[in-house]
Formats: structure tokens, sequence, C-alpha cells
């Protein structure tokens, strides 16, 4: 009986700390488990359901034809009471959705929420934890930060590479501290050839990003809807001229696997994605996607392909977000790396419109197009003479 009270104020003390969120708080109660498996025998496994998300990156061939590989996974923890949360979260979220909506508006929430895309935001980041990482037979190791995400690379000898890689793949195997095992994989990318960057809502997805009410129901309601004729041209530039792809996103790497099968439902190319991790300090989805922060995003992961590489960039956008202006800005400091620019106008805007002249301005008319139906774009992204 005793030993069962002191179990019992265990447990009541993991659950506890389970709903306190600190790094103090989190190394402390490791040492409790640690402690309870060397005393009566229990494992981490017994009291954690933790996962690692992998997300599909790049690997960059060096000038000295070694390779560089880049590897993003998020490690979060999924417990019981989250469990309940997601469970429960749907009506919580659709009654609240109700309130801010008006009579006009109210149609986008006939539906409810799916759980699928609410559940990802209801589980506990699993910060500074080890991760072992598995390419082939070798092991690296890295470390999760405070939002439970690791971003690291490593160098690979090109031979390594060449015995490895599958179908212009890498895979490998990420272990948590449960042992527990997930597989990821990074994409090669030659120096030179031409790469597609393409942001995904209202590009290649129908998400109306600049209405607050549709954004969240398209988000977490509505069954996910393709720009019409989007996944037919990016197939025809993949066959025709052998592009990589590569999804740059705004939003949330929470939505990572409904998007991803989106992606894989409607047929367009695989590729790496590069997403922002949401937190709820953001106020919003809404707030999140038009931050300064998601802004630096794009930049950011757009140097990222100019400085390791000598490929041509594709880059796709629409005209809801900023992606005319953070395109242009690239286009005008790197004009001979950027192929071409193609902005879908989300409100049936005209190239001539001011705002496209000044984010293209200095940059030649035939790099640029406004589009307003995929038919429009070329088929042939044959290279051309770049005057600058």
């Amino acid at each position: 009986m005793f030993l069962m009270k002191i179990l019992l104020y265990f447990i009541l003390i993991l659950v506890y700390l389970s709903l306190i969120n600190t790094h103090l708080l989190q190394k402390l109660q490791d040492k409790l488990k640690n402690v309870a498996n060397k005393k009566f025998g229990f494992g981490k496994s017994s009291y954690d359901y933790e996962e690692t998300m992998l997300f599909p990156d790049v690997g960059f061939e060096k000038k000295d034809g070694d390779w560089r590989l880049n590897l993003h996974g998020w490690r979060f923890k999924i417990s019981k009471r989250n469990k309940f949360l997601g469970e429960s979260s749907s009506s919580i979220a659709q009654r609240l959705a109700r309130l801010v909506a008006s009579s006009e508006q109210i149609v986008y929430f006939n539906d409810s929420f799916r759980r699928d895309r609410l559940k990802p935001f209801m589980v506990q980041d699993k910060p500074y934890e080890k991760i072992q990482i598995e390419i082939g037979n070798q092991t690296f190791s890295t470390k999760t930060d405070s939002e439970g995400q690791f971003r690291t690379s490593f160098l690979l000898k090109n031979a390594d590479i060449q015995m490895l890689k599958n179908n212009g793949q890498i895979a490998y195997r990420a272990i948590g501290d449960n042992n527990d095992t997930s597989r990821g994989i990074v994409y090669l990318l030659e120096r030179k050839g031409l790469s597609v960057i393409s942001d995904i809502d209202d590009t290649i997805k129908i998400s109306e990003v600049v209405d607050k009410i549709r954004l969240m129901a398209n988000t977490f309601i509505h069954k996910f809807r393709v720009v019409t004729g989007m996944p037919e041209i990016y197939r025809t530039w993949q066959e025709k001229h052998n592009c990589t792809f590569h999804y740059l996103s705004a939003m949330p790497d929470q939505l990572y696997a409904v998007t991803k099968d989106f992606i894989d439902d409607q047929e367009f190319p695989e590729g790496s994605f590069h997403m922002r991790h949401f937190r709820w300090a953001s106020a919003s989805i809404f707030n999140f996607v038009h931050s300064h922060d998601t802004k630096m995003h794009k930049i950011n992961h757009l140097r990222y392909f100019i400085y390791n590489s000598v490929r041509q960039l594709i880059l796709v956008g629409d005209s809801g977000e900023l992606d005319p202006e953070i395109y242009g800005l690239i286009a005008q400091k790197y004009p001979r790396r950027v192929h071409s620019i193609f902005i879908r106008a989300v409100k049936g805007e005209k190239g001539n419109e001011e705002r496209f002249l000044k984010a293209f301005k200095d940059i030649p008319t035939e790099k640029w197009m406004i589009f307003t139906n995929p038919e429009q774009l070329p088929k042939d992204l044959s290279p051309r003479k770049i005057t600058t």
C-alpha cells in the first residue's frame, strides 16, 4: 500500500509537470522519469508518447564534389491530456468561430473542423532533446531547440552519396530518446540546373489568405482545393526540363502532413518543404502568415538556395501575400540567378498595375509574368540570355 501511494504521488507530479512547458521543469520531469526507471523499472515510453516529424529538405553539391545534407525535424509529445483536447477542440473552435463570424460569413463554417488539421497544434514541443541521425552506416547527433525543432547539416563524401542515393534522394533515420524511429529524405541538388521554388497557399492551393474568416475555413474546415491547371504545368516543367521542386510556404509546419497529402493527391511533383513553426504568441494564423517574420522566412530561404548552388531559380507565387515584393527584391539583387517570376493574380489584377511595376522595377519584362489562368504559363523554360 505504501508503495502504491508513492507511485500515485509520483504520477501526480508528472501530470502537473506535463501542464507546464519550461526548460527547467522539463529537465526535472526527465530526472523523475529516470529515477522511476531505475527504482521501479518504468521506461520513458511508459509516460511519453513522443514523435518526430521530419520535413523533406535538400542536400547541396559543393564545389569540391562532396555534399552538404540539410535536415529539419520537429520533436513533440502527444500526452493523454492533449489527446483529450484534440477530441474536444473541434466543437470549441467551431463555437468560437461562430462568435466572430457575421451572418454573411457563417456559410464558411457550415462543416465541422477537421481534427487531423487541429491536432498538431495541440501537442507539446520537446525542447533540448538529443536526436540521433543515421545516414547509411554513419551516425550523427543533434539536439532540438526551445520549440522542439532541429535544423542541422552534415558533410558527406561524394562516394558515400553515390552509394546511398536512390532516385536523387538520400534516406535517413532519426532516433529519439525513447528509441522511436522516424524516416526522412533529403533531395540532392547538383550545382547546376533549374529549380522551381513555389509558394503553396493561393498559388497552387486555394486558401484566400487575404480574408481572415475564409483563411480559417479553408485551412481547418473545407477540403483543400487545387488551383486548376497548376499540377499539370508543374509536371510539364519537370518532364521537359528535369526541374527540382521546393515548396516555400508561410503556413505553419504543423500543417505539413495534410499539405503533403494534398501535394501527393493532386500529383504535384515531389519536393522539399520549407514552412514555419507556429507559436500561440502569434495570436492567429492570419497574423502569422502576414507577419514580418514570414517575409524574412521566404527571403532567407531564397538566399539559402542562391548561396549554396549556381542553379537558376523559377519563382512562383501569388498577389495575396508579399511574393511580388520578395521575388522582385531577390531578382534585383541576384539577376543572373532568377530565371523567371510568375505571380498568380488572386483578384484578377493586371500586370501593368503600380504594385507590380514597383516590385519589378529594373527587371526585364520578359522575366516576369502576372497570370490568372495557369494556361497562360509557358510550357517551355529553355534558358535564355538575361541582360542586366
